[in-house]
């Protein structure tokens, strides 16, 4: 535990100062320390390959889910055998959330008598909070993301097929 302790509280910095100082044993000549320098900057360059792929590769599965979202959705509105219900639910539920919003909204800002218990008004925030962030996803699901989602989305690709 004491060397995690040490570590953990400037030992770090001193265990990187003790493997330079033996290294500098180790690696006498120039032309040594040149190429020992060479090998950990090209492994500090393919860590963050490495790291940008997996950045890519996450950034896609959740663009995959998305996607995948809208065209389930594409699919039951489609569909000769989906139901009314099946068909509907969720633009009734993204609009009931919408009003739902709203109102609390109009509420906390217009309604003194409903704002005036502090626990009430604190309880009421955090339901508007709740749903504001829900608003959000809805908004995304139904009229996309913007222009600057789009743009990282190309340069993902791109990067990606670089690889």
């Amino acid at each position: 535990m004491s060397l995690l302790s040490n570590l953990l509280s400037g030992g770090a910095s001193k265990l990187v100062d003790s493997v330079g100082d033996v290294l500098d044993k180790v690696v006498t000549t120039k032309g040594e320390k040149m190429q020992l320098e060479n090998e950990l900057k090209k492994a500090d360059y393919d860590f963050q390959f490495e790291m940008q792929k997996l950045s890519i590769e996450d950034k896609q599965m959740v663009l995959g889910d998305i996607d995948s979202a809208r065209k389930r959705e594409a699919e039951v509105q489609t569909s000769a055998n989906a139901t009314n219900l099946s068909k509907n639910v969720s633009p009734y539920l993204a609009l009931g959330t919408t009003i739902l919003t709203f109102a609390l909204f109009y509420t906390l800002i217009f309604d003194q008598n409903m704002c005036k218990d502090e626990h009430s008004k604190d309880v009421l925030i955090y339901i508007l909070g709740v749903l504001s962030a829900i608003l959000t996803q809805i908004f995304s699901f139904y009229f996309g993301s913007s222009q600057g989602s789009q743009a990282k989305n190309a340069l993902i690709e791109k990067m990606h097929d670089q690889s």
